[in-house]
C-alpha cells in the first residue's frame, strides 16, 4: 500500500468532510483532510491515536475521532469482505475478533498504522440553483492509532488523508459503489485567490474538462 514518490500527486486544497459521531457535545464532527490520488484509503486521526498532532499550526481546530461515542461506527473485523478484498484474501491467524489493520507508507517517508472501522460520511450535496441539500453514505475508513513522520509534526497537521486512487477501498469508489455518486471527482479553480472548490460526483453545469487517470504509470519490471 505504498505508493512510490513519483505517484505523490497530492492537491494543493483543504476538504472538509463530516463524520456522523453520536456523542453529549455535538451531533457530528467536522475534520480537514488532505486529498492524495496517489493513495486510496481515507484515514483519521483517532482518540487513542500515540504520537498525533493535538494542534496544528495552520490555525485549524482538530479532532479526534473516537469509534466509541458514535451511535454508527463499528470496527472492521479481519473477516469480513473488505479486509479481504483490501489484502487479496484472508489474512493468516484473521478471527472474527481481530480488527483489519491498515498501514501506510508515503512518498517523503511519513507512516500512519491503525484499523478500519465503518461509520456514516456527511456531506452536502447540489440539488440545483445553487442550493445544497445534505447527503450521508456508510464508508469505510481508517482509524489512526500510530503516526510517524511529518504526519506527527503539528506544523501543517490535518485531520487525515482522503485517498483518491483507484482501488475499490476509496472513499469515492465506496460512495459510488453503493449508488450515491458517480466515480468521478473535481477541482473548479479559484484564479483569483487560489483554492476553489473540490466536488466528488458528476458536475453537471458549469462544463468542465476531463483528463483521465492512468491505472499504472509504473508497470512491473
Amino acid at each position: 500500500m505504498a505508493p512510490p514518490p513519483a505517484a505523490q500527486a497530492v492537491a494543493a486544497l483543504l476538504l472538509a468532510a463530516l463524520l456522523a459521531l453520536a456523542s453529549s457535545h455535538a451531533a457530528a464532527a467536522t475534520g480537514v483532510f488532505q486529498v492524495d490520488t496517489g493513495s486510496d484509503i481515507l484515514w483519521v486521526n483517532c482518540i487513542t491515536c500515540d504520537k498525533c498532532p493535538h494542534k496544528s499550526g495552520l490555525g485549524i481546530d482538530l479532532m479526534l475521532y473516537d469509534p466509541k461515542g458514535s451511535s454508527s461506527g463499528s470496527t472492521v473485523s479481519c473477516d469480513q469482505p473488505f479486509c479481504a478484498a483490501t489484502y487479496g484474501g484472508k489474512l493468516p491467524g484473521c478471527t472474527a475478533s481481530l480488527p483489519c489493520e491498515y498501514s501506510v507508507m508515503y512518498g517523503d517517508g511519513s507512516t500512519t498504522t491503525g484499523y478500519f472501522v465503518s461509520d456514516l460520511l456527511q456531506y452536502n450535496q447540489v440539488a440545483g440553483d445553487g442550493q445544497t441539500r445534505h447527503g450521508n453514505g456508510s464508508v469505510t475508513f481508517g482509524c489512526g492509532a500510530q503516526q510517524g513522520g511529518d504526519l506527527g509534526n503539528t506544523n501543517q497537521a490535518l485531520d487525515g488523508i482522503i485517498g483518491f486512487g483507484q482501488s475499490n477501498t476509496s472513499m469515492l469508489s465506496q460512495l459510488a459503489a453503493a449508488g450515491k455518486v458517480k466515480k468521478i471527482f473535481s477541482h473548479c479553480l479559484d484564479t483569483i485567490t487560489g483554492g476553489g472548490i473540490f466536488a466528488i460526483g458528476e458536475v453537471v453545469q458549469p462544463k468542465i474538462k476531463s483528463t483521465p487517470l492512468i491505472p499504472n504509470i509504473f508497470p512491473e519490471q
